[in-house]
């Protein structure tokens, strides 16, 4: 099968009052076209980070995300 999402070493971090902190480190992963994903983890663990990333609606501070839109092209964000 086809690659529809890849996500290869995404990180983020805030700044915080007393330092930095890392919301997502060195995640990586990628979706089949047809296979169905679900992101689960206890409140705080970024995965609502990780869903804005994806949808460009946060950047991240290292990484990549390739979105396979239309045949074959691929936008990056």
């Amino acid at each position: 099968m086809k690659d529809v999402l890849k996500i290869k070493h995404i990180s983020k971090k805030y700044q915080a009052k007393n330092g930095e902190i890392n919301a997502l480190d060195n995640i990586s992963f990628s979706v089949s076209e047809g296979e169905f994903v679900s992101i689960i983890g206890p409140s705080g663990c970024g995965k609502s980070t990780l869903l804005s990333i994806i949808a460009g609606l946060e950047p991240k501070t290292s990484g990549e995300v390739y979105v396979k839109r239309r045949k074959n092209r691929w936008n990056f964000a």
